[in-house]
């Protein structure tokens, strides 16, 4: 209990439509690419793990967030120590340049299952990114206890816990006391303004709003529980969706200096932000 809060209590339960229809019915897998080299290789049977995590992603040099490989790793070390085991990369690349194939393959051979996903062009949410999780789901889900469902530029927080492997302490707490939840939506907290000249994205951007800044949460889900996937929040067949308490565990979103058109800090992004390096000593760590 944090606060007078206990763990997810926060938030009002919110039930699931358990409306029966077959999941990945618009799915056609036989016209995805994806890249299978033996040891990025992933069996349906074994190498189990309790959290998987699903990553669609698109680096180029045009991009005014200024992403790079060196930020989708840093993405990589602090899942990683969250507790995350296993990574599905969906790759919607335009370009050969862009490629993060061989990167993925230099750099994480053993974490990181590579996906082409350049068919998938042009971007649209549910052509590109709803049918990355739901490839992830389909192919993967049985593999996986738990999936996370985050953009490159979203980090899970617990600022109660920043001991390595924190995401599993408290999907197992889940587990134990609240079993019948299936999924956990996060609040969406970002991290705003100009950058600060630091290497790791934690520690350019020190300044959130101090409530949840829209309804844009992202789920934590039982695999073996969902019935359709989507980005947001998903349909289950199985269980309750719950809203995590903010005081326990959030969503960090390193949304930078979007508001304020990529320029210089303006009165109004320092009146809705407060000062927050909570996260920095994690940073430190990896």
């Amino acid at each position: 209990m944090l606060f007078g809060y206990s763990l997810l209590s926060a938030f009002p339960e919110r039930m699931t439509n358990i409306k029966l229809n077959r999941i990945f019915q618009d799915i056609k897998l036989n016209k995805t690419s994806i890249y299978t080299e033996n040891k990025h290789r992933v069996s349906n049977y074994s190498n189990q793990v309790y959290l998987s995590a699903v990553i669609l992603v698109r680096l180029y040099k045009e991009d005014k967030a200024k992403l790079t490989r060196l930020e989708l790793k840093q993405w990589i070390e602090y899942m990683l120590y969250a507790g995350v085991r296993r990574i599905y990369l969906y790759d919607h690349f335009m370009f050969k340049n862009e490629s993060l194939q061989q990167w993925c393959n230099e750099k994480f051979p053993d974490i990181v299952v590579y996906h082409d996903w350049k068919a998938l062009i042009p971007y649209s949410i549910t052509g590109t990114q709803v049918t990355a999780y739901k490839h992830a789901l389909l192919s993967y889900g049985n593999i996986s206890e738990w999936q996370i469902a985050f953009d490159m530029d979203e980090y899970p927080f617990m600022p109660g816990d920043k001991r390595r492997g924190f995401l599993i302490r408290l999907l197992m707490k889940i587990a134990k006391i609240h079993p019948s939840i299936s999924e956990l939506s996060l609040k969406n907290f970002l991290f705003l303004g100009k950058p600060r000249k630091e290497t790791h994205i934690l520690k350019r951007y020190l300044r959130r709003t101090q409530n949840p800044a829209n309804a844009l949460d992202k789920p934590i889900y039982r695999t073996k529980n969902i019935q359709s996937i989507s980005i947001h929040h998903n349909t289950l067949q199985k269980g309750i969706s719950r809203d995590a308490n903010p005081i326990e565990i959030r969503m960090n979103h390193y949304w930078g200096a979007r508001l304020q058109n990529w320029g210089e800090d303006t009165s109004d992004i320092l009146k809705k932000t407060i000062f927050d390096d909570s996260i920095v000593e994690i940073a430190e760590q990896l």
